[in-house]
């Protein structure tokens, strides 16, 4: 059985909450809700900041190798090393953020 995110969370904060899934089943980065809640919900990402915030969210500040392959894995999903919820296509689903 998978995991499913409801129909009404907007495609940016719906694709973050997968990877973020992602990475808790994958390597371990199970992170407190209130920080999965927070970095799920931004605006704006860069791959690395969005590393970081998951890496000091797992208590692991300063453990670059975690940091990039975690933002590598930012940019697989993505295709590119920044989103912003103004302008973000899901690439799977092809919906825009401002639905």
């Amino acid at each position: 059985m998978g995991f499913k995110v409801g129909k009404g969370v907007p495609p940016m904060e719906r694709e973050l909450i997968y990877l973020l899934a992602d990475l808790c089943v994958k390597w371990g980065f199970c992170i407190p809700p209130d920080d999965h809640d927070e970095i799920s919900k931004k605006e704006h990402y860069s791959s690395i900041e969005f590393a970081q915030d998951v890496v000091k969210a797992e208590g692991m500040e300063g453990y670059m190798g975690w940091v990039n392959r975690i933002a590598e894995r930012f940019r697989e999903r993505f295709g590119t090393d920044e989103i912003d919820s103004s302008t973000f296509v899901d690439r799977v689903r092809g919906n825009k953020e401002n639905w």
